[in-house]
This record gives structure tokens, sequence and C-alpha cells, in this order.
């Protein structure tokens, strides 16, 4: 069904359209040219309307002030009707336009498997104003609007869940197959399906601005963007056109055979070059944005292929980001009450750590206890008072500001959890240790897969983070040859990376997106953890993870290999058929429409070659 829609939409393109009616242009005036030869505007009428979509492209180019790879075979044209090569001139251009007409179904159909992102959303929603449900077309939709979506409707713009909970099917953006909950206050992806019971949303943004339109926008920004390989391979087919002149000019003045001449250039010329690079690399990028890789230039995704060092954060990118409690070490009292006042403490803290103190409360659905005079001590806990009695929860040293002693049986069994990569809580009251919380945040599901596949390719994989030596030990040793740099503050991320490009290293940093954006920006590649919450206008990434998964990076530079080496295949292959041709054009085996035809040909089989990309497939 979508191969049906890209292939209806190809055909009902405009660019299509103008081709093939050039196409019955040429070949009615080549018809009524044999039956009335002596009739001179029948030439003249098809150089002037049918090599119309060729006028188009020279003049855009010149806008540029560029010279478009097309603009020699125009001259041949015109060349051959002042030679009074009617026929010849005719059936070059019927050549040309059917070589042309291939080559735009070609484009039209990567245009298309773009463009087919942003069929994902909806034509319309539901909105609710004044508890009354109204269907509005979805470039109505205002942010703050209350968004209605029942069971298997898209949501129609990025929004956030009103409603307790939702099951949504992400794949459009993610490229996730499995439905994700969401919980209330959680954000909502535009063109997600409802794949549960109704629910309320409200929107954050207007549809034109959604997360799907805008990648949308960046993979078509991204066929603007040169990769280095087709500045190399542009300069190339320069050299190679002024080869061609010059091998005219020469044939010429050997044999005085302007025919000959002219079919030398036409078999040289390398017209086909000037699209073989932005081709492939705009179907690669689409191929992984579909699969929530953001590629957001076309020199990205060549960098990918030139990688030998990965750099790593930790929390958030190789760990799930989310500790969890692992453990309650208790001192004195019992585990429900240490972690009791724990929770009580916390849920005035608004710092990261508070929250899975607070989430295991909830799940043993303990009462928490109001405190008095609660006061944060920047970067090592907080205190509280609880019924005349003073409450203390944080790090070591705030325990040691306090005087609250802590056994040295306690401190092995705390060395013990940080050399596992936990975090301690230590919980006091007035001037007596009650307990410590241990929290663990524990590796991704698919991290150690990404380090045996990296370790067997020969990559170099090295995690930087700001925790202790030990904590970053220990994440290492649970995976294969990595290495590790620890006590790294955020600005010293960024002196790692550019140690390693001073060293002559190709390196791809992979982080948050936003303490590491420096570090990101000074990489070669820099890859950001998307997953929903991450604006994807973030300027530090070359790349962001939309589906947060690590373990499509291998994957993601499989698929730019393949990119790159498919682009070099076409050139070598082009660059043999031209020669060849170029060849025999000389010893005097072909004559200039059948040159014509094997530089269609050849065109041809060079997109034939591209278009073997759309089989790469990236499981998500």
């Amino acid at each position: 069904m979508q191969k049906s829609g890209i292939i209806i939409r190809v055909m009902s393109s405009r660019p299509f359209f103008i081709v093939l009616f050039s196409l019955i242009i040429a070949l009615a005036c080549f018809l009524l040219n044999l039956v009335y030869p002596t009739m001179l505007v029948f030439p003249l009428f098809a150089t002037v309307f049918a090599l119309m979509p060729y006028y188009i492209s020279i003049i855009q180019a010149l806008r540029k002030w560029q010279l478009d790879l097309s603009l020699p075979p125009i001259i041949t044209i015109y060349l051959l009707l002042y030679l009074n090569k009617d026929n010849v001139a005719l059936v070059f251009i019927l050549i040309m336009l059917l070589g042309h007409l291939f080559k735009t179904i070609i484009l039209e159909r990567v245009k298309a498997s773009i463009t087919n992102i942003s069929e994902k959303l909806p034509k319309t929603a539901r909105v609710k104003v004044d508890d009354k449900e109204t269907v509005v077309e979805i470039k109505n939709i205002k942010v703050s609007d209350i968004l209605v979506v029942k069971s298997g409707e898209r949501v129609a713009t990025d929004a956030i869940l009103l409603t307790p909970e939702a099951m949504l099917d992400e794949s459009v953006v993610t490229g996730e197959s499995k439905p994700v909950v969401k919980k209330k206050g959680d954000k909502l992806l535009a063109g997600s399906i409802n794949a549960g019971d109704y629910f309320e949303a409200s929107a954050v943004a207007i549809a034109a601005n959604s997360t799907l339109l805008q990648i949308q926008h960046l993979v078509f920004q991204a066929q603007n963007d040169k990769a280095p390989l087709a500045h190399v391979v542009s300069k190339y087919a320069w050299v190679t056109t002024l080869c061609a002149f010059i091998g005219v000019v020469v044939i010429f003045i050997l044999t005085h055979d302007i025919i000959k001449a002219l079919s030398f250039w036409i078999a040289v010329v390398p017209v086909i070059f000037a699209i073989i690079v932005p081709v492939a690399t705009t179907i690669g990028i689409t191929i992984l944005a579909k699969a929530g890789i953001l590629i957001k230039s076309s020199p990205a995704l060549e960098n990918l292929t030139k990688a030998n060092t990965f750099l790593f954060d930790k929390t958030g990118t190789i760990t799930q980001g989310k500790p969890e409690v692992e453990d309650i070490l208790v001192v004195k009292g019992d585990r429900i009450t240490t972690l009791q006042l724990s929770a009580s403490l916390e849920k005035y803290s608004s710092h990261p750590l508070s929250i899975p103190v607070l989430r295991e409360a909830n799940k043993q659905k303990l009462e928490l206890i109001p405190l008095q005079d609660v006061k944060t001590i920047i970067g090592k806990g907080m205190m509280a008072s609880n019924k005349g009695q003073e409450l203390v929860i944080g790090n070591y040293a705030l325990l040691q500001d306090q005087n609250i002693h802590v056994d040295a049986q306690v401190m092995v069994k705390v060395d013990e959890w940080e050399r596992k990569g936990a975090t301690p809580v230590f919980v006091g009251e007035d001037d007596e240790l009650l307990g410590v919380v241990f929290l663990l945040d524990k590796l991704r599901d698919d991290a150690s897969e990404l380090f045996s596949t990296l370790a067997d390719h020969g990559y170099e994989t090295i995690i930087v983070t700001g925790d202790k030596k030990e904590v970053a030990q220990s994440i290492a040793q649970q995976l294969r040859n990595a290495s590790f740099i620890a006590d790294v503050r955020p600005e010293g991320k960024v002196d790692e990376v550019d140690k390693k490009v001073r060293a002559g290293r190709n390196v791809i940093m992979v982080g948050d997106g936003i303490n590491d954006a420096p570090a990101l920006a000074k990489a070669n590649v820099g890859i950001a953890m998307g997953g929903s919450g991450v604006d994807l206008t973030l300027n530090a990434a070359d790349i962001v993870l939309l589906n947060n998964k690590i373990g499509t990076l291998p994957q993601m530079i499989t698929v730019s290999k393949k990119t790159f080496r498919i682009i070099k295949q076409d050139v070598l292959l082009a660059t043999l058929i031209h020669l060849i041709t170029a060849i025999l054009v000389i010893v005097g085996v072909v004559n200039l429409v059948e040159t014509a035809l094997v530089h269609e040909v050849s065109s041809a089989l060079v997109l034939l070659n591209t278009i073997r990309l759309f089989r790469v497939e990236v499981k998500s």
C-alpha cells in the first residue's frame, strides 16, 4: 500500500508531468519531421519547448553562479541543427528526455519517501471547547488547545497528556514497534497512534512546529548540505568535462569530423555526477529518520564512515538515567521507617536523586510526614525538623558536618556498593545514623551488545563521566573493551574530545545533548540521546537518536557506510562506461545517437544501483 502510494505521488508530481509533456512534444516533432522532412519548424519547436526542463535547470544553476552539467548536451543539439542534422538532433532529444524522465521518477520517489513522513499526521483533530468537541483542521490548532484523541486516532501535534494514563504507538517518530505507556504530564509526539482508551492532551505546539514536521524539514534541509565527498565528485566532474572539451578539440583538429568530436563530448561529459551524492545521501538519511535516527546534515552522515573512536557520557546514555532504590542498609530502627523519613524529606527537594526515593515510597504506599524548617545544603543534602528532632539526608560530607558518626562496618558496605556503581544516601536523626539508601542507575538493556559490536569492529570506546573512579570502573567492567575517564566536569569533556581530535582520531561523542552540548559540538560527530524530551533544533548535535536507543548506533554506521560505498560504485561505474564509450567513438564503432543512448543507459544503471539503498532495513 505504501509503495503504491509513493508511485501515485511520483506520477502526479509537477516535475514528472513537465518532463513527460516535453517528451510528448519531442516525439510529436520527431514523427512530424519524418512526414515533412523539409520543414525546419519541427526540430526548432522541439529544441525550444521540449528541452524546457533543461533550460530551467541551467537557469537555476546560473542564479547560483554555477554551470549545470546538462549544458554540453544542449550545445551539442544546437550544433547538430546548425549542421543540418535535424533527425539526429531529434533522436538525441528523445533519448535525453527518456533518460531525464527516468531520473525524474527516481528523484521524485526519493522526495516522496520524505514527504511520506508528514502523511502520518491526521487532516483534522478533535478540540474540546467548553466541554464540547469540535472538529478542526490541524493547521487551526493553537497552543494550549485541549485535544481529544479516541482509540485508533493519531495525535495531531505535540502535546502534554492530561489524562492519568495513555497507551501510544510512537513508531512513526521513534521506530519503536511496541506501544509505550504514558503518564499524566508526559509529552506526546505528533503522529503517534492511540493504542488504548480515549484521552485528552494539551497542545504544546502548532502542527507546523511539531516534532514530526521538524523531522521532515530537517531531512529535506540535509539534501542541500553537501557532504565532503560531494565536493570531490563535483570537482572530478568538472575536470572530466574539461578533458572532454580538450578531447573534442584534438579529435576535430586530427579528423575534421565534427560528429565524431561531438560523440566523444557526449560519451565523456558526466551529467549524472551532479545527482549521485545528493540522491544517495537523501535515501540514507530518510531510511534512518524512519527508524528514529535523525541525521541533521549530509556531512554528518559521511563523517560517521570515518569515525574510529566513541566517547560516551554515562548517565542517561549508557545507563538508563533513572536510578532506583537498590537496597537500604538499616543501622537503627527498620527499613520502612528509614524509607519513610527519607521520602518525607526528599519531597521538598528538586534534586534528581529525590525521584527514586519518592517512587519507592509510593510503591510501598507509605504516608509522608510533614516537616518543618526544611533547608537545602548545596552539594551535600538537606535538613529539616520533625517534632523537635533534626533530620539529615545527603552525602557523607553532610554527616561529618553534623558530627554524625558512621561505623567502620557501615563504610565497608558503602564502599562495596560504590564499587558496583551505586550512590549512597545517608539518613540521620539528631546525632545518629538511621541507615543508608543505595541508588543504582543500571545499564541500558542494549549497552552490552553495543560495546561488543563496537569492539568487534575495532572502535575505541571510552566512558567520560563526572562520577568517581569506583563508579566509572564498575560500569566499564560490565562492558567489553571499555575504558573510562572519571571525575570529569561538563567543561572537561570538551578537553577530552579535543585531546582525541588533536591526536588524529575521528571522534563520535554520544551524550544527553544538554550538559554535553559543548563536547557534542567539538566532536567530529555529536550524537544526542533524544527520547521525547529533546528539542530537535538542538544546535550542538549532528545526530539525534529520537528512538533513545544506543543499540541502533552500529546500524546507523552500517547505513552510512553502505550509502558512501554505493556512491563510490556509482562514480566508478559511470566512469568506466564513459571511458569505454569514448574509446569506441575514437575507433569509429559507435555513432552520435548510439553514444547518447549509451550515456542515458549508464545514467539509468547508476540510479538503479543507488536505489538499492531502499532495500536497507534498520531494526529499531
